[in-house]
């Protein structure tokens, strides 16, 4: 069923109080754990379906948790204001989610950096939230390298994949092993809701501002962790329209940026810290990517979409991983 036809769907749905007036409902977007859809009004809103999950939750429990996560976060100014969440939406086929629509264009890594550190400072400087009920992971190298296996065993198992490929992959498990033996690297230290998913069209820029979208991931981890993802190969090459290796120029001026709205009191600690949650949250991008080619190679869900799948055939291939993993 094509992605559009739920519209009219949604449409129908918020006819009926509470939900404000509207002037029409539009497909806007599809993900892989959501369908989006753009309702015209004052002001504009983002219907979500929630379509899957990465969290380990029922679906409906998911809408809320995303909604929830939305609410924690909307102090900041940086993310979508919550308006609705209905887990069981009646005659809509999926949870639904209703929040701000925020305009503007993707991420532009050549001039957009600095906004895009201001915009993950202010999201940092919510800290921990009293009372919040996101799944916390103070240390999270044990919680990713388990996700990581999950994704990575079909494609070690699996005939199709090459064998080159698999063993740099395993070695890239044997580092984050590593990691798992140092109990003081990760203590707690700069806890905060962080986005686990930091690609350039989550980011939103209008006049000079970045703004963050798509939280259905949000989790309270170390901040170091949406750092490390935003700077790594496996998320600046991965949109066609974006792809940027970042020099490393252009990492001190990000993490520079950063630091002058979020300043750390042991910067040798931070730097280390970060450092190794580069390799960490590598490992889990590139087993996502193994997931990902072998759930398409074998009957099932396939992931439809081409760039989705060139990227991920590019992350698996040894070179790639070695530069990642080291040689």
């Amino acid at each position: 069923m094509p992605d559009e036809s739920f519209s009219a769907d949604v449409e129908r749905y918020l006819e009926s109080p509470p939900h404000p007036p509207h002037r029409g409902v539009e497909f806007l977007a599809r993900g892989e754990y959501s369908l989006n859809y753009l309702v015209r009004g004052d002001p504009d809103l983002v219907a979500r379906l929630v379509t899957g999950t990465q969290m380990g939750l029922p679906l409906r429990e998911q809408a809320a948790y995303e909604h929830h996560a939305l609410t924690l976060l909307a102090p900041s100014g940086v993310t979508p204001r919550p308006y609705h969440v209905d887990p069981d939406p009646g005659d809509l086929p999926y949870p639904l989610v209703l929040e701000e629509f925020l305009p503007g264009r993707p991420l532009d890594y050549a001039t957009d950096l600095p906004a895009a550190a201001r915009c993950l400072a202010a999201v940092h400087a919510i800290g921990v939230p009293e009372g919040h009920r996101l799944q916390t992971h103070p240390d999270p190298a044990p919680a990713i390298l388990e996700e990581s296996r999950g994704l990575a065993e079909p494609y070690l198992d699996w005939d199709g994949a090459p064998g080159e490929s698999k063993a740099a992959l395993l070695k890239g498990f044997g580092r984050i092993e590593g990691f798992l033996q140092r109990s003081d690297l990760f203590t707690g230290d700069g806890l905060a809701i962080v986005n686990y998913d930091l690609n350039t069209h989550n980011f939103v820029v209008e006049n000079g501002e970045a703004k963050l979208l798509d939280w259905e991931k949000a989790r309270i981890a170390p901040r170091t962790q949406d750092l490390a993802h935003f700077l790594l190969p496996t998320t600046t090459l991965w949109r066609d329209d974006t792809a940027t290796l970042l020099s490393g120029e252009q990492e001190r001026e990000f993490v520079g940026a950063y630091l002058e709205r979020n300043p750390v009191a042991d910067v040798r600690r931070f730097g280390e810290q970060l450092a190794a949650m580069r390799t960490i949250v590598s490992l889990r991008a590139v087993s996502w990517c193994a997931w990902a080619l072998q759930e398409t190679a074998r009957e099932g869900r396939p992931i439809a979409n081409e760039e989705t799948l060139k990227r991920s055939r590019t992350y698996l291939e040894p070179g790639f991983l070695e530069n990642l993993f080291g040689s």
